[in-house]
């Protein structure tokens, strides 16, 4: 199918959020009555259908590769819709900034959303907020004054003078849309604007939002045996995970925090570090990564799947996770999932 026959066409980009958007736009667009899919990366890749029933309102299939990831994905993704299709929500999956078009060149969407850009993918990127924004906004309208492309921006985000400069110059229109401390209010806001901007109702997003179960990898407070895990591993950035942590209400001092590396993102630790090492953490610890040794202040585990961190966390009381999703994290939250899953069905 050629995308540009599906009227409503819609890409997600940003450092993080980016999933967690296109699920609630995928779920507003089809509690709207509309055959809506949606792809996102997240902790693999899935299609989004709409589901069975009102209390499942998305179906998610996971997509399954042939070989390593790669921004071709996207394009391929594409090329499989068929039927009569009314919205497609892509996320830009890409890291590379020279990959960054890609997306919008396939799908050609009707309205973008630039769900924030903090500091991520150091080594690609470069440092800080601004760094972030020049590669992100690569990916977003072609630079063509006279056809001014829509971008959707949570205020706090559209209110940094580089992102208004650098999306001017890519011929894009920055909507506005309000700020909220909770991401989740944020992500309602930014679906709601979107709704909006198509002339549709954006109550629908609010009423998705209350049906859609939570990602696997989203923040949540687990109990685990005698412990307890604050699990913000899928917070890629610092800024983030504090304030997760502070929503706990925990003391710094009665909370271990476990950071989980990735061989493939060493800057993630690098960015982590400073906050790490300056506040009183009952320990710091590290899982994963590449390093054989620890950095000055932390200790390396070995913890090699969700059994082991299961009984970590329930001898260990109070952990804060943190860097990273793939591997121990993602195998521990999927047999919970499945535990849990199994319980429900009895």
């Amino acid at each position: 199918m050629n995308p540009r026959a599906i009227p409503i066409r819609l890409l997600v980009t940003g450092s993080r959020g980016k999933s967690s958007v296109v699920r609630l736009l995928t779920a507003s667009l089809a509690r709207l009555g509309l055959e809506a899919r949606g792809r996102i990366t997240g902790v693999a890749p899935r299609e989004l259908r709409q589901g069975d029933a009102a209390y499942a309102p998305l179906k998610e299939v996971v997509l399954m590769r042939s070989g390593p990831a790669s921004v071709g994905e996207m394009r391929w993704w594409l090329s499989t819709l068929r039927g009569e299709i009314d919205a497609v929500v892509m996320e830009n999956s890409a890291v590379a900034p020279e990959l960054q078009g890609l997306a919008f060149r396939w799908l050609d969407p009707v309205c973008s959303v630039l769900v924030n850009v903090r500091p991520d993918h150091e080594d690609a990127w470069g440092s800080g907020e601004e760094n972030a924004a020049r590669a992100l906004c690569q990916g977003l309208g072609g630079g063509h004054r006279s056809n001014l492309h829509p971008v959707v921006v949570p205020a706090v985000t559209a209110g940094k003078p580089f992102v208004g400069r650098l999306l001017a110059e890519r011929g894009c229109r920055v909507l506005e849309c309000p700020s909220f401390a909770d991401f989740r209010e944020e992500h309602v806001s930014i679906a709601s604007e979107v709704l909006r901007l198509l002339g549709l109702d954006p109550g629908a997003a609010r009423e998705a939002v209350l049906r859609l179960p939570p990602d696997i990898a989203d923040f949540a407070v687990l109990g685990e045996g005698e412990g307890l895990i604050a699990s913000a591993f899928s917070a890629n950035d610092p800024e983030t995970t504090e304030q997760l942590f502070l929503s706990t209400g925990w003391r710094r001092e009665e909370t271990s925090i476990l950071f989980n590396g990735r061989a493939d993102r060493p800057a993630r630790l690098r960015a982590f570090l400073p906050w790490i090492t300056s506040h009183p953490w009952r320990r710091a610890c590290i899982i994963g990564g590449r390093s054989l040794f620890p950095p000055r202040g932390m200790s390396r585990l070995a913890l090699r799947d969700g059994r082991e961190l299961a009984r970590f966390i329930s001898a260990e009381g109070r952990v804060l996770g943190c860097g990273n999703v793939a591997g121990a994290p993602l195998d521990y939250l999927e047999r919970r999932a499945g535990r849990e899953g199994g319980a429900n069905a009895g």
